[in-house]
């Protein structure tokens, strides 16, 4: 029975996870250099914050050693005022009035009334005997001891507490006694300063923030040591560092998020923008594909049309060559009509071989290339043109480069091909211009140049002038320049059109010279 729940295939989850971490590397090296910088910037405020509590300790250091001389030299007073009131009932005088509004409480006591008298919590009690047998009890509240401390006590920043000597426990300015064990604890340890947790800050009034304490200690003869503890809050050092992470993080965390968010958003875009890209170069590839399978199968059909032709024209051919040869036995005493008869015999034979050399295209028997002068083919090519040329009244210049190398190919197709070009030459040139050839070495190669001054031909149709039946004349049957690209191309050259400076139009035939040029006679 099949669960309904998909199971979840761990190894290839996790290697999906490990290919787009590879993938999006960017992204995380962008996220590990953010949070390094956050890092280094929480480092350095800690730093400042744990300098701050430093410089808050030495403050309160200071404040306590202070008090704690202040507080010395009351109890001293204290000590002083209990000496004098002494000395004034040894004398049979009471105290002083000055000395009843300095102190709550005075006593006189005989022996067995001081050895019942008990100190009260919170108070302080200051003996002293008198010469007649009586003892003087001095009592004031610690808390007016340290009573000058209220004048720097805060609620919500600062306490001073004191604990007499053999006490237990601590007490404020307004006389409240509190615990502070780990107070007691730093006197003990001899320890100057100590931080409270935020617990301890709390049992002492303050805000729940660590506090910073420094403790003074002071020994005065009769009283023994008191401890003077001054507590200071750190909330202020607190919520500045609060506030500078609070700023570290929105001032890291804010702009690199919005550059990772653009990033993102533009890598996506790439992405799409790819796949466009991909989408239309595989379109592309289908598109000439297709056009060169369309072109493959015109070519074909052009082939088995040509050679359906060319089958048909050899007949009429070897008939024409048969009659010409018959007249040329009967004309023998008349010069020009024989010449007129060897002409007609000649060219019949040239168009013989020409179909056949189409035929055996045709079928795929390629010709052998032969050593052949260049100087010869355009010479050829020229005087069978030159009666077309003479008629459309057009001047035709030609320019031979010397020496021209040997190529290697056949002597008539390179004439047929030659021949095309300078008719597409003749007729797109109007009466009284010129239409300039030029064979020239270039490097390892020969170039056939034929240019003309016509109307030219446009950007938009030099791709496919060299296709089969495309033409832009009237009457054009669209295969001459498709002819003639195929015999070069058997000659592995390359035929390349565009347009002439000034106007009309510029045709190059390139053939690689021939190697063995000994060969050629």
């Amino acid at each position: 029975m099949t669960s309904g729940k998909t199971s979840i295939r761990w190894p290839a989850f996790a290697v999906r996870i490990a290919h787009s971490m590879i993938r999006d590397w960017l992204v995380w090296a962008v996220l590990l250099g953010v949070f390094a910088v956050i890092g280094v910037a929480l480092h350095e405020e800690q730093r400042e914050f744990e300098g701050a509590l430093e410089t808050l300790a030495r403050q309160q250091r200071m404040l306590a050693l202070v008090l704690s001389d202040e507080l010395s030299a009351r109890l001293s007073a204290v000590h002083r005022d209990a000496l004098l009131v002494a000395a004034d009932v040894s004398e049979g005088r009471g105290p002083s009035e000055g000395m009843r509004n300095a102190y709550p409480r005075i006593e006189v006591l005989t022996e067995s009334q001081a050895a019942a008298s008990r100190t009260e919590p919170r108070m302080l009690t200051v003996r002293s005997a008198s010469t007649e047998g009586r003892t003087i009890e001095l009592t004031v509240p610690v808390a007016w001891l340290v009573s000058p401390s209220s004048r720097i006590e805060s609620p919500d920043d600062l306490v001073v507490l004191v604990k007499p000597a053999g006490d237990s426990s601590w007490q404020t300015v307004d006389g409240r006694q509190v615990a502070g064990e780990a107070l007691t604890r730093s006197v003990a340890s001899g320890d100057d300063t100590v931080l409270l947790e935020r617990d301890e800050a709390v049992n002492l009034g303050l805000p729940a923030r660590r506090a910073v304490v420094a403790i003074a200690t002071a020994d005065v003869a009769s009283f023994g040591s008191w401890a003077t503890a001054v507590v200071a809050s750190a909330s202020h050092e607190r919520d500045r560092w609060d506030r500078a992470r609070s700023r570290i993080f929105l001032g890291v965390l804010v702009p690199c998020a919005l550059i990772i968010a653009f990033g993102w958003a533009a890598l996506r875009r790439q992405r799409r923008e790819l796949a466009l890209e991909k989408q239309l170069a595989v379109a592309d590839l289908v598109r000439e594909s297709d056009t060169r399978l369309a072109r493959a199968s015109r070519a074909a059909t052009t082939g088995t049309l040509a050679m359906g032709i060319a089958h048909e024209i050899s007949t009429p051919l070897g008939i024409i060559i048969g009659r010409a040869e018959q007249l040329e036995a009967r004309v023998g005493s008349d010069p020009k009509a024989a010449r007129a008869v060897r002409a007609i015999a000649e060219q019949a034979a040239e168009i013989s071989q020409v179909v056949r050399g189409f035929l055996d295209l045709a079928r795929g028997n390629f010709p052998a290339l032969l050593p052949i002068e260049p100087a010869n083919v355009i010479r050829s090519a020229v005087r069978l043109v030159e009666h077309r040329f003479l008629a459309a009244q057009v001047k035709l210049e030609v320019r031979l480069d010397e020496p021209l190398p040997a190529l290697a190919g056949v002597n008539l197709l390179l004439e047929h091909a030659i021949i095309n070009l300078l008719l597409n030459a003749c007729e797109a040139s109007s009466p009284d211009t010129t239409v300039d050839v030029w064979v020239r070495a270039e490097n390892s190669n020969v170039d056939f140049i034929v240019e003309d001054r016509g109307v030219g031909i446009g950007h938009e149709n030099i791709t496919r002038a060299t296709e089969p039946f495309f033409t832009t004349k009237p009457e054009g049957s669209g295969l001459g320049l498709a002819i003639a690209n195929e015999i070069v191309n058997i000659h592995r050259g390359t035929l390349v059109i565009e347009p002439r400076e000034g106007g009309g139009s510029r045709v190059r035939i390139r053939l690689p010279a021939c190697e063995d040029k000994d060969a050629v006679q």
